[in-house]
């Protein structure tokens, strides 16, 4: 009878594991080592190329300084590689497939946008130019119109936001939340996080 007993308490035990294990949304991080920035002159097939580049993945990252023209808009596209493998591995197309779990966010003192509500000091303004299949914005595809000559910084996060508790974490008006309070407030974990130095010329 005893005997009896254990063995239903050992399945319970674990029974209740196995419920809490389906609910574990833990995120295994891809590796990152470059992120790469193309800008298009609207109405022009001009493209400059900016990278940010880590390709040891030993926290000693390159970047490239981003340098634009003022009074001039621009089509972004970003790009994401893990230069860790042979041959390197694009992680664009992985992202996009799994758009309804990330976006992007564009702040620093030199971008005016979603992600940074009103910036008297920006020198870019920043929009996003994709959404996922629920209407959210992406950010792998953006429009830059640049404000004004001067210097700043651009700080590139791309946030994971998988589901939680049978629940969506990528919800609208992210963008908002993090201009008024930081990534902080908003849900998830960084996949990447970058910083580029901008100027307007």
């Amino acid at each position: 009878m005893r005997t009896h007993y254990f063995l239903a308490l050992i399945l319970f035990v674990f029974g209740c594991t196995d419920v809490e294990d389906d609910h574990d949304h833990d995120h295994e991080q891809e590796v990152i080592t470059t992120v790469v920035l193309s800008f298009t002159w609207d109405g022009s097939d001009a493209v400059s190329v900016f990278e940010w580049s880590d390709a040891e993945n030993d926290g000693s990252p390159v970047a490239d300084d981003i340098a634009l023209l003022d009074a001039t808009s621009y089509s972004v596209s970003v790009s994401l590689w893990n230069e860790l493998e042979e041959p390197a591995e694009e992680l664009t197309e992985e992202i996009a497939d799994e758009a309804d779990e990330h976006q992007i966010f564009f702040t620093g003192s030199a971008v005016q946008g979603p992600a940074t509500g009103e910036n008297a000091e920006a020198l870019v303004e920043h929009a996003y130019a994709d959404q996922d299949t629920g209407g959210l914005p992406v950010g792998l595809e953006n429009t830059f119109s640049t404000l004004g000559i001067g210097t700043g910084d651009l700080v590139l996060t791309l946030r994971h936001l998988p589901v939680e508790n049978d629940a969506a974490v990528k919800v609208d008006g992210l963008a908002t939340e993090v201009a008024a309070g930081g990534f902080e407030s908003i849900g998830g974990d960084n996949d990447v996080q970058i910083t580029f130095n901008l100027e307007v010329l």
